[in-house]
């Protein structure tokens, strides 16, 4: 049984003629986890990036050494700083922004093609471009399918990819799915 909320935002993917077979959705916060290293980089990064600017910013608004900086220079060298920061935020906050960026992702099979519907961008991989299916169960209670597929690029390569992070309820079903996707290549 697919979820209805998730079965009408696939599909108005869909294409003319074209049925769902499966659809489910990721755990997102299982994504964040790669992320954690970038996170605990972020810390020390911060920490000396607001060490280093409190300094210069100190000693050129806050001291009385007896020379005028022009305020073009004072507001540059704050300006200089900037990227830091930006870096350190997105580094402290990259769990958040993975969780974030999966939490409305949705993968799902139909008798065509294998999907990956993001947010702004869906990604799909027909029939004819699949070349086998395997699973990898994990001790969390998770799954990830993968699945390679001609690249594209006409000679011949193939690219891993899959659909990472599933409730290992779920892998079972879209697993099938595929497989079936990949015997109607065949058949046809």
């Amino acid at each position: 049984m697919i979820d209805p909320v998730l079965q009408a935002r696939v599909e108005r993917k869909l294409d003319l003629n074209e049925r769902l077979v499966w659809a489910g959705k990721p755990v997102p916060w299982a994504f964040s986890k790669k992320t954690l290293g970038a996170m605990l980089f972020g810390i020390p990064w911060s920490f000396i990036t607001a060490i280093v600017m409190s300094g210069f910013i100190y000693g050129l608004f806050f001291t009385e050494d007896g020379r005028e900086e022009p305020l073009a220079l004072k507001i540059g060298i704050c300006i200089f700083f900037v990227p830091f920061v930006a870096i350190g935020v997105c580094m402290l906050g990259a769990p958040l922004w993975a969780r974030l960026r999966t939490a409305r992702w949705v993968y799902a099979v139909t008798d065509k093609r294998a999907l990956l519907i993001g947010l702004f961008h869906t990604r799909d991989w027909r029939a004819s471009e699949l070349r086998f299916v395997d699973r990898a169960d994990h001790r969390n209670g998770r799954s990830d399918l993968f699945f390679a597929h001609d690249g594209g690029n006409g000679n011949g390569t193939r690219c891993p990819t899959g659909f990472h992070n599933l409730p290992t309820a779920e892998a079972s079903a879209a697993e099938s799915a595929l497989r079936t996707l990949m015997k109607g290549r065949n058949n046809a």
